[in-house]
């Protein structure tokens, strides 16, 4: 394992022999020295440092920091938070978790969240380069079992890095046995469209030989439903589409990045609702008539996809848009005037 570390050190996570170096090292940043003042502004804060200080791994680092944390995020920011599925999970056994993308932190911050409270591990998480903008976040994210995705390179160093990032989620699904999260195509969906990219199918079977099917199923891909009430970036994102449709391309610019992920933590989201969709085995059989490698992605991305939608949580904002959007009231049973309006 320790040959594989060394391997894939440029992009995977912290692990336990850095932690507590990395974690000091994250308390002489200046900045991170703010973000800790800002979130624990009473006199917790000479203890939470303290604390910090003696964290020897990144387990210990999730349970004792990120998890309070998350909790007390929810119960200020989150009407309830709730979960299903996860009684179709093996908690000894590692799965690729690939779900809708709304939110740049909490889809899987929240996620990793739901998986400690019912007593699995949490997962190793991809998060893409181009948000990593200041040295401490990367430090931060990193620490917190992120692994970085590369973008924005030449094409031909983009092939030799998406085989590495197969290579390594291989590694970490098989070698280190721990479960991973990707996002089901790069970036947010911002126009609630959420379709799984065949691009990142195909990342993930470069690191074998094997079949589509055969590669597949031994990931054990759990397709995950992540369901807001209120997105907390909806703002933004409606001005993004509508400067693409009115001039038909949006710059954005590179703090646009962070302050989403500030507003996504910060701001309302009503109720949530993660589903945790069966393992994709018997499913994949569908693709033996297939013969054809990119029809079998075609495929395999419409599974995941339909897995994604029947698990979506439906609240009364969906079913008034829809009866607006269709002048109907085929739904006005399911929600109030007030919420109507």
């Amino acid at each position: 394992m320790i040959q594989g570390e060394e391997k894939y050190k440029s992009i995977r996570c912290y692990n336990d022999n850095e932690a507590n170096s990395i974690i000091k090292q994250l308390l002489n940043e200046g900045q991170f020295a703010k973000v800790l003042s800002y979130l624990y502004p009473d006199e917790k804060l000479d203890g939470i440092i303290e604390n910090l200080k003696q964290t020897q791994t990144i387990d210990d680092f999730q349970k004792k920091f990120v998890y309070p944390y998350l909790t007390e995020l929810v119960n200020k920011t989150t009407s309830t938070l709730s979960f299903s599925g996860l009684k179709n999970l093996n908690p000894r056994r590692s799965y690729l978790f690939i779900s809708n993308h709304r939110d740049i932190v909490l889809d899987s911050a929240l996620l990793n969240f739901s998986l400690i409270k019912n007593n699995h591990n949490t997962t190793e998480i991809a998060i893409g380069s181009n948000l990593l903008i200041l040295p401490w976040i990367e430090m931060l994210v990193r620490l917190n079992k992120s692994f970085l995705v590369k973008r924005n390179l030449p094409v031909r160093e983009m092939l030799n890095a998406s085989r590495e990032l197969s290579a390594y989620i291989d590694y970490v699904l098989h070698i280190k046995k721990t479960s991973v999260w990707i996002a089901q195509k790069e970036g947010r969906t911002k126009d609630g469209n959420d379709k799984t990219n065949q691009g990142l199918l195909k990342m993930l079977n470069f690191a074998t030989d094997e079949s589509v099917i055969r590669s597949f199923k031994k990931m054990r891909i759990v397709p995950v439903s992540i369901s807001y009430e209120i997105e907390p970036c909806d703002k933004t994102k409606t001005a993004e589409l509508y400067a693409k449709y009115k001039n038909g391309v949006y710059k954005k610019d590179p703090k646009e990045d962070l302050q989403s992920m500030g507003n996504g933590i910060a701001n309302q989201k009503g109720r949530m609702h993660f589903t945790f969709g069966k393992p994709l085995k018997r499913k994949l059989n569908r693709l033996k008539r297939i013969h054809n490698r990119n029809e079998q992605f075609s495929e395999l991305g419409k599974i995941i996809d339909n897995q994604i939608y029947k698990g979506y949580k439906l609240f009364p904002g969906n079913y008034a848009a829809y009866d607006i959007l269709f002048n109907s009231d085929n739904f006005k049973d399911k929600y109030s005037d007030l919420e109507f309006e």
